[in-house]
């Protein structure tokens, strides 16, 4: 008598779990026992009836918690992938914010070196021309006598004096104005990013 076991038998037997495979051999080992002259056919009929109740039963559990297993591993598959994606892209965000902080503070620095290079032009150019200004004229003809005729230092010295403020506060205004454009940028960078953690948090849902 030829045993058909169908196609891909090993594969299949391989796959099945250990409660399906012990089902096979107690149903072996009954057919083993029919086989025996000195066997009750009816009482063998009756004690195979209630075994192969209770095999069906026990396949049946069987293949759920396999199914279950699966379900599980695969949940935890895709977990752990999510987890890796966002991860990635986390480590992307935070070297892109860095690379930006790099070059905000690079720029911010670049702004910083030209106004104090115009500052301190403005006050080579102040120096000049207090230094001008301050100097008594060498014009014979102009009567120093004459208090209407004597220019008046304290006047220009003073408008240069508020010509250096104003350029000094327009120096420091830029500044602000740059450091705040700077921090503005920072500030939305880290709200998108906790914006995006939160948005791809939510990975533990059922498959």
């Amino acid at each position: 008598m030829a045993l058909n076991v169908g196609q891909d038998f090993k594969k299949r037997w391989l796959d099945a779990p250990n409660a399906v495979r012990q089902s096979f051999f107690d149903d072996l080992n009954r057919i083993c026992d029919l086989l025996q002259p000195s066997t009750n056919i009816e009482k063998w009929i009756d004690n195979d009836r209630r075994a192969l109740q209770v095999a069906q039963l026990q396949v049946d559990q069987a293949y759920a918690d396999l199914k279950a297993q699966l379900l599980e591993e695969a949940r935890i598959r895709k977990q752990l992938a999510l987890e890796k994606s966002l991860a990635d892209k986390r480590a992307k965000q935070q070297a892109y914010n860095l690379q930006l902080q790099q070059d905000e503070l690079q720029q911010f620095y670049a702004q910083t070196q030209s106004l104090n290079a115009l500052r301190q032009v403005i006050d080579d150019e102040i120096a000049q021309q207090s230094q001008r200004y301050s100097k008594n004229p060498e014009y014979p003809a102009i009567d120093f006598s004459n208090p209407r005729s004597r220019i008046q230092d304290d006047e220009i010295l003073s408008e240069l004096e508020s010509v250096r403020l104003r350029l000094e506060l327009e120096a420091e205004t830029s500044i602000e104005e740059a450091v705040n454009a700077f921090r503005n940028k920072l500030k939305a960078a880290a709200k998108d990013e906790i914006d995006y953690i939160l948005e791809n948090s939510k990975f533990s849902a059922e498959i």
